[in-house]
Parts: structure tokens; sequence; C-alpha cells
């Protein structure tokens, strides 16, 4: 019987919203989780066309091969792609690389392929029990597709202000839904909703009603420190708020027991 490794991959995604701070959650998450864990955590990402900030944010130079190069066949060593984060060296970073947008030939099915070959080739060389991966807002299709279906979780992540709940009714109506209702995928859902500014807004209590399928709703306040200076300081404002590290170790947890029952 072949082994398999025991992973989670968690996604960070917005939809067509930027500036969410979606990256920055999820290179903070990946030294929190990573510490917690006791475990390399593997960080994938996919900014195209973007400023690449969650491997910046590393301490990772994006300016290299990375997964984007991976999914188009421009090389095939998935090895080669990984970086240590300067902050937490069991924090791996794999940066988008060096394509653009024009550039992505390939169709859905073929990213799918490479997709599914990339991620388990760097988790057996690196041990890697959690995957995080950071999607650029407007992702291509032959990005988006293969990183959403194949999450365990996705958290997606939007500002704490009105226009959020116009956003997360379109990515729930245009991607969540089909997964589970139509493709019946279990996933959970996490809404995060970031830089909040208590008391200005009202849409924590509007967004509970059913967009967190099988999650929960997170709210992060507004933080004066953006960029660590530390692995101490980067892991800081996710520990204030515990709930999402929980629920990526609750959800970890119950992946492993499925595995063990699989036998």
């Amino acid at each position: 019987m072949m082994l398999r490794p025991r992973f989670v991959i968690a996604t960070f995604f917005s939809g067509s919203k930027g500036g969410t701070g979606k990256s920055t959650l999820a290179a903070n998450l990946a030294i929190t989780m990573s510490q917690s864990l006791r475990s390399n955590v593997l960080l994938i990402d996919l900014g195209i066309d973007s400023s690449q900030t969650a491997s910046r944010t590393l301490g990772v130079v994006p300016e290299r091969l990375g997964a984007l190069d991976f999914l188009i066949g421009a090389m095939n060593d998935a090895n080669q792609l990984l970086s240590r984060s300067t902050y937490l060296p069991s924090v791996l970073v794999v940066p988008p690389g060096n394509v653009r947008s024009y550039q992505l030939t390939i169709n859905v099915n073929e990213s799918f392929n490479r997709w599914v070959y990339l991620i388990n080739s760097l988790v057996m060389s690196t041990g890697s029990q959690l995957v995080l991966v950071d999607l650029p807002a407007n992702a291509p299709m032959p990005i988006l597709i293969p990183a959403l279906v194949t999450s365990q979780i996705i958290n997606v992540v939007l500002d704490h202000a009105t226009y959020s709940e116009y956003v997360l009714r379109e990515i729930d109506d245009t991607y969540i839904q089909p997964m589970i209702t139509q493709l019946k995928y279990r996933k959970i859902i996490n809404v995060v909703l970031n830089k909040a500014l208590p008391g200005l807004d009202t849409i924590e209590s509007r967004v509970r009603g059913g967009f967190a399928r099988n999650g929960e709703v997170f709210t992060i306040p507004m933080s004066n420190c953006t960029v660590p200076n530390s692995h101490h300081e980067a892991s800081h404002t996710i520990r204030t708020k515990g709930g999402i590290t929980g629920k990526l170790q609750k959800s970890h947890r119950d992946h492993d027991q499925c595995v063990d029952e699989a036998g």
C-alpha cells in the first residue's frame, strides 16, 4: 500500500477584491502554525502580476523561478522552488515565479494535474503538515480552480466594511456553492473580516447568516504593526486572534483521523 503524507491545504482568497490583507495574514499564520504544530509549514505564493507580499513578508526574494513556472511546464524539479523564511526556517516558501497572466497558455485540466503533482512532491520532500496557498485578486482560472478545489479550508479574507457583504455573496454564488452543492466537496469555509474598527460597521452580524460553511466568522482589528521585524512580531497579530489557528489545528486533527480510518 502506498503511504500518503498527511497534510491540510488552506487557501486565502478574496475574489476580485485586492488589498484586504490576506497575504500578510497568510504569512503571519504560516509562522504561527509552524510554531504551534512544531512542524514545517509550506506557503505557496500564487501572486501573479502582484507585489508577492506573502513571499516578501517572510523574507524571501520572489524574483526567481516559482509555482507558476512549474504549472506551465517551464521547469519540472519542484524542490528548486523552495526557499526558507528568514524569520523562521521551518516555514518554506514557494514564490509565484516569473510568469505573467498573458503567458498562461495552459487550460484548467493541465494546470490541475501539475498543481496536484507540485503539492504532493513538495509535501513529500519537506514533511510539511500544513500547506497555505495565497491566491491573488482576480486570479486566472488555471490558477484559481486547482487551488480552491484541492483545499480543505478556504479562508475568505475581506475588509470589515459594508461593501464586503456583496463581494462575499458573489464569491459564495460563483465558487463556494457549486463546490459544496454540485460537486459535493466537504470544505471548511471561514470568513475573515480584516482591519476592523469597532463600532463602525455591523457587517459581522449579517455575514454570520450563511457564508461561513462548516467554519466561522473572524474579525481582526486594525493593527499598528503591518510589517514584521522578527518572527515574534510576525505572529503576534494572529496569536491574539487565536480562533483561526484553532480552526486550522482542528481541521488538521480531523484530517489525520480520516486518513487513519481509511487505513
